[in-house]
């Protein structure tokens, strides 16, 4: 039972912050299919193709990257703020079954409230009468590789919480790598078997640090 009990914790901790994510994630899927909930503008015409404009190439992405930055720092600091570590370290739990738990919490939050809104509107654009030109999904995968490159900067961030190194020197090092990769991998639309395999890789590389470091460090 401990593994839910962990998970609903992470839930319970990151839930306003994957909350202020999904209503920016809403506002501008509405804003995408017409409508201006916030009413800034008189105009709630769609007026772009789904899936192939800047708004899902680069606002959207941006947004999750930043909820998977805050997301995997707030899983680190908090715990530190509170001086938790070392209660979870102590349990009679290995702490890579532990750390397992909340990698696997906080990427499934962060790729709930970026995947499923986006799933919704991709089935409402390929309705009938929705838009006037042709839905194809193929126009999708740029918008699903950025939702899986969210991995990295997720890790990344939680390695860069994770460790006790200065901010200003080793410790944001695996931040600038996988923004790095990110951007690398999201801003083409060719070479998808590739991207997928950088991801992966970064991914591997990162996890791999991760437990590394808690093994290694104190926490105290």
């Amino acid at each position: 039972m401990w593994p839910i009990t962990l998970a609903y914790k992470e839930f319970r901790q990151l839930l306003p912050i994957q909350i202020v994510g999904l209503i920016l994630v809403l506002l501008t899927i509405f804003g995408m299919c017409g409508i201006n909930i916030l009413a800034i503008s008189g105009n709630s015409s769609t007026t772009e193709i789904p899936f192939y404009n800047d708004t899902t190439a680069q606002f959207l992405p941006a947004i999750g990257a930043l909820l998977a930055g805050i997301t995997g720092y707030w899983q680190t600091i908090s715990e530190s703020m509170r001086g938790t570590w070392l209660f979870l370290w102590h349990r009679p739990i290995a702490r890579s079954r532990m750390t397992l738990v909340k990698l696997s919490s906080g990427l499934g939050l962060i790729w709930c409230v970026t995947v499923f809104p986006m799933l919704l509107y991709a089935l409402w654009a390929g309705s009938q009468g929705s838009i006037a030109a042709p839905f194809l999904w193929e126009n999708t995968l740029m918008y699903w590789k950025s939702c899986f490159g969210l991995s990295m900067i997720y890790l990344s961030c939680y390695l860069s919480g994770l460790r006790r190194a200065r901010w200003y020197g080793t410790r944001l090092l695996p931040v600038l790598m996988a923004i790095s990769a990110f951007l690398l991998t999201t801003t083409t639309e060719y070479y998808a078997g590739l991207s997928l395999l950088l991801i992966l890789t970064v991914d591997v590389i990162l996890i791999a640090a991760i437990f590394t470091q808690c093994h290694l460090e104190d926490f105290s």
